[in-house]
């Protein structure tokens, strides 16, 4: 029987704590609840904050960006991610080499993250990012789901309206961890007591090309070590992969729609929603990750 991913790996009490974040917690049940569903309920108040991140990222940006090759790279991203839905279906890998199901989803988004590394997209976004704070992170979210156009992409690359829910779901779940440990804004970071080395890339190229990182490997993790990895373990890391793809897919979204310049501070706002959400995304999906599929323990491990 093949394992339920979305079961195990996002909780009705993280639907709720979802729900509670939006300030729809008695409108909308937890269980079954699709972006529809919060969308026709949830409210939002405007966001100098969030307007303010995403006019910013347009002025450094606008006219930079090469919107056709996002689109095309996009396309063939959304298709070999909606590939992925098949793989715990399909089983481990066998005979002497891995599949590369994972790697390809990187292969087709490699282009547009090097194009937007190039023009300095990274720089930007990270430098005009606030700390991500549990009050940022809702205010991104909330924003995201009231814009109904800003969810296409999601559905481009097979992801239901339920699962939508589930990946932001995650997003708030996790909103105290990320903040915590992984996301300070650029102006509060202490530069003498780095010490990761002479090159720190930027905090949203670091979400971004772990998510490729992470994808590239998988399927040779999955391959080598296959003796150890049961049914739920390998639809967990489907479950992990498909969410740091979603928060990537978001990310080329919001991308795409820099070269599009806003009429309103709503359109900012947007913007930065959407941004925000897909980095959060990328950047706690890679954290799960090895927590469900590298870390394996005797607990966890298939029967000798």
């Amino acid at each position: 029987m093949v394992h339920d991913y979305r079961t195990r790996r996002v909780t009705d009490e993280q639907r709720r704590e979802l729900l509670a974040a939006l300030g729809v917690g008695g409108a909308v049940a937890a269980g079954g609840a699709t972006l529809d569903d919060l969308r026709e309920a949830v409210s939002t108040d405007e966001s100098a904050e969030l307007a303010a991140f995403g006019e910013a990222v347009r002025s450094d940006l606008a006219g930079e960006i090469d919107a056709d090759l996002l689109a095309e790279r996009s396309a063939a991203f959304a298709d070999a991610a909606a590939g992925l839905t098949a793989v715990p279906e399909s089983g481990l890998p066998e005979g002497n080499q891995p599949r590369e199901e994972f790697a390809q989803v990187a292969a087709e988004a490699r282009p547009a993250y090097e194009h937007l590394a190039e023009l300095g997209f990274f720089e930007s976004t990270t430098e005009r990012l606030p700390e991500f704070t549990p009050n940022y992170i809702e205010n991104s979210v909330q924003r995201f789901v009231a814009a109904e156009p800003l969810a296409a992409s999601l559905a481009e690359m097979d992801v239901s309206p339920e699962e939508a829910v589930d990946l932001l779901s995650t997003v708030v779940a996790h909103r105290r961890r990320i903040g915590d440990r992984h996301w300070v804004a650029t102006d509060q970071l202490n530069r003498e007591q780095l010490e990761f080395g002479e090159f720190v890339p930027p905090m949203t190229q670091a979400a971004a090309g772990g998510v490729l990182l992470w994808l590239e490997d998988l399927d040779e993790h999955l391959w080598t070590n296959k003796v150890l990895i049961t049914d739920e373990i390998l639809a967990d890391a489907t479950w992990d992969a498909r969410a740091m793809a979603a928060g990537f897919a978001l990310m080329l979204d919001g991308a795409q729609r820099v070269s599009e310049r806003g009429e309103s501070d709503a359109g900012d706002a947007e913007l930065a929603g959407l941004l925000s959400s897909g980095f959060a995304l990328q950047a706690i999906a890679q954290n799960l990750l090895p927590e469900d599929a590298y870390w394996i323990t005797e607990d966890m491990r298939a029967e000798r």
